[in-house]
């Protein structure tokens, strides 16, 4: 666990740290807008609502790239 908390400390510098803070990133938006598209009523289509989660993790990992830049 150590090494993990290690490798994932900013400014990250290696693949894994990366790696693991692209997963964090991607894993909350997907949640968040599940749950926020989960409250929707089932008026929207399957498809749509599948393309706005898609859309927000894409976003995410634009706000995680710019992260591990900064």
């Amino acid at each position: 666990m150590d090494f993990i908390l290690a490798t994932m400390e900013k400014p990250v510098d290696n693949l894994l740290g990366m790696l693991l803070w692209a997963v964090v990133y991607m894993l909350g938006t997907g949640i968040v807008f599940t749950i926020a598209l989960w409250l929707i009523p089932n008026r929207i289509p399957y498809g749509v609502k599948s393309a706005i989660v898609g859309i927000a993790v894409f976003i995410s990992l634009f706000v995680w790239w710019g992260t591990i830049i900064n």
